[in-house]
């Protein structure tokens, strides 16, 4: 017999989210003791996430739009599903549902009902920050398991109750430098390989303030700046950068993980995070990273990649100046090896059967 085990997440678009991520890199299709089942609010068949989901045949349950409006619909859906579904572990990665699937999974017998936090921060919104902080109080009433993306996010979220670390890991191989990728993806966006790269990954919004390295850009013209992603800031962006020639967006892109290999530094000026997937794929090829100070400093694994700084624009065009050309190989770091996202996967399921013998 198989365990049955429901990850939630929120509302899907039409570009992968770290935790929409992190749900793909834990399910194994051919897993002898789960069975997954996921679920997701509103996402359209030919988005990136639920396209993979359907691919692989992982049943997935649509739930109403994330709306103040809709949360009376969304909870008697809720409550419907537990009745008529047997759930043996319940995974829920979002803060504004997790107290209704926490409250009914207990209620219908769901024996572990995880809340899994992946930001530092509550919302990057006041009102919502206080919104979440409740509703997030409220599911904790009803979780048997506490889990976070890293410790300065878990400390943030959880206070001073206990909660377990679940790293952001993932394939380390598919990320380490290749001099192919480095040329695929510099003749296909013309940059020669003498040009200085600075890249970021990531959805294109507002708490991830592409807008500072933008402004940056506007006075380091030598240097090409490479944006990888899809959102909702794309338009104000480009209308920013539409007199430079020094600025790249690509849009959506299968093939990420190629990107790493053709950066020499690659930029984070996120205003919050968790543990973000992207500064670990990034240490995997070897990268220069200059990145917010505010973020987690246990997400530097690789110390001597890493520089953490304000927000100051000096400081940042400073360290892109002083950073060299990195056409040669990489070594992966021994610290990055834990990211290895089998490992990773055995000690969820630890989790989840340990839970489950309780």
């Amino acid at each position: 017999m198989k365990y049955h085990v429901f990850h939630v997440t929120g509302g899907v678009r039409n570009t992968m989210s770290g935790v929409q991520s992190f749900i793909k890199n834990h399910i194994q299709e051919d897993d002898d003791e789960f069975n997954y089942i996921v679920g997701e609010s509103n996402g359209e068949d030919y988005f990136p996430f639920n396209q993979y989901l359907d691919e692989k045949h992982i049943k997935r349950i649509v739930f109403p739009e994330l709306k103040i409006t809709k949360m009376f619909q969304y909870a008697r859906e809720c409550k419907k599903f537990y009745e008529n579904n047997s759930i043996d572990i319940l995974h829920v990665h979002n803060p504004i549902t997790a107290f209704i699937h926490n409250y009914y999974a207990r209620k219908n017998g769901v024996p572990v009902r995880i809340y899994h936090n992946h930001s530092s921060q509550f919302s990057d919104h006041w009102l919502k920050s206080i919104r979440n902080r409740f509703l997030v109080f409220l599911a904790l009433k009803n979780a048997t398991h506490r889990i976070s993306c890293g410790q300065l996010a878990g400390e943030k979220i959880f206070g001073k109750q206990s909660f377990q670390i679940v790293p952001n890991a993932i394939q380390i191989e598919k990320f380490k430098f290749s001099p192919c990728y480095r040329n695929e993806i510099r003749q296909e966006f013309r940059i020669p390989n003498h040009q200085k790269v600075v890249g970021m990954v990531g959805i294109l919004n507002p708490f991830k303030n592409q807008k500072f390295l933008i402004e940056i850009a506007k006075l380091m013209p030598e240097v090409t700046f490479v944006f990888v992603g899809e959102g909702p800031d794309r338009v104000m962006l480009e209308e920013k950068s539409n007199k430079l020639e020094n600025v790249i967006f690509t849009g959506r892109r299968n093939d990420v993980h190629k990107f790493y290999s053709a950066f020499d530094i690659f930029a984070f000026p996120s205003l919050y995070e968790g543990f973000p997937m992207v500064l670990v794929e990034a240490q995997c090829s070897g990268v220069n990273i200059i990145m917010n100070e505010t973020i987690d400093s246990t997400t530097q694994l690789n110390k001597k990649l890493c520089t953490a700084l304000p927000l100051e624009k000096e400081k940042w065009m400073n360290s892109i100046e002083k950073a060299p050309l990195l056409d040669q190989n990489r070594p992966l770091e021994e610290a990055l090896k834990p990211f290895n996202i089998d490992e990773n996967r055995e000690y969820l399921k630890t989790i989840y059967k340990q839970g489950l013998e309780r």
